[in-house]
């Protein structure tokens, strides 16, 4: 569970930042990185990592 968390976490914010690159250097695929990222991180990493943090305390 920990494990997946953060790998999880890590990879949709590493999406996020990537298509924000992306944008600021005006190249194809920005938004769909970007959005992509965003929402994965919302709906999948946030959720894992509250879990995680409610089951350890």
């Amino acid at each position: 569970m920990k494990k997946a968390a953060f790998i999880l976490s890590t990879f949709f914010g590493s999406l996020a930042l990537l298509g924000i690159l992306f944008k600021v250097m005006h190249w194809p695929g920005a938004g769909i990185a970007l959005v992509t990222g965003v929402v994965g991180f919302a709906l999948i990493g946030l959720p894992l990592l509250a879990v995680y943090r409610y089951r350890r305390a």
